[in-house]
């Protein structure tokens, strides 16, 4: 699969072989391609789930889980998140945005995450496409519903606000990517420990695909 057979939208990634050396790469234009992409991205999200956009957080489950992230900072996976989340020494002080950059730290790096390189290098190389298609068919479907890998890779593939088709040979790096993911929405209470939809996850998810591409699910 070619980046441009499957998008929300043609992202800058497609247009990097035109570049025979760096003198030729337009950086400001490379970045502005990338905003466009996640804006697009974002406002894809608010349009195809409009009841997550309208609903409430479960506050017990948020609370518990935040309480979580932050008792175990220097534990497996949380200190992963708060690196990737680029939190310093200063977490975020409400639940709510803790929880969504946890969520979401790893689908947009803002920091290194520690991660090994293949996990992390894994991880990048899903493109907008493969997360919202996932989170949409997963969130779509609703609570209760079934996310290992390759229930992930089928909703992506199967969502019908996503243009194009996968290949044969993208199936093992996608699952490989979403394997490394499915434990940490696990770990966070997006998931149970059967690895099926919570109501913390059909609220949460979608907010922190929004937040790692520097939108809000919240804010049109």
């Amino acid at each position: 699969m070619s980046d441009s057979e499957r998008n929300v939208t043609p992202t800058p990634a497609d247009n990097l072989d035109g570049y025979d050396d760096l003198e030729d790469f337009d950086a400001d234009g490379f970045l502005q391609e990338w905003q466009e992409a996640d804006r697009t991205a974002v406002e894809l999200l608010r349009e195809a789930l409009p009841d997550v956009v309208e609903a409430s957080a479960p506050q017990d489950a948020l609370a518990t889980a935040a309480e979580r992230v932050r008792e175990h900072l220097t534990d497996w996976p949380y200190r992963h998140l708060a690196s990737a989340a680029d939190w310093g020494r200063r977490l975020p002080a409400d639940d709510e945005t803790l929880w969504t950059q946890a969520a979401g730290s790893l689908v947009s790096m803002h920091g290194e995450s520690g991660l090994g390189s293949h996990e992390e290098s894994s991880l990048m190389a899903l493109q907008h496409a493969d997360w919202a298609g996932a989170i949409i068919g997963l969130a779509r479907a609703g609570v209760g519903t079934r996310a290992w890998p390759g229930d992930l890779f089928e909703l992506a593939d199967k969502c019908p606000e996503i243009e194009g088709s996968y290949e044969p040979d993208d199936r093992e790096p996608i699952e490989f990517a979403f394997e490394l993911m499915v434990p940490i929405w696990e770990a966070l209470g997006a998931l149970d420990e059967h690895r099926r939809l919570t109501p913390l996850g059909h609220w949460g998810l979608p907010r922190a695909l929004a937040w790692a591409w520097d939108g809000s699910l919240d804010e049109g």
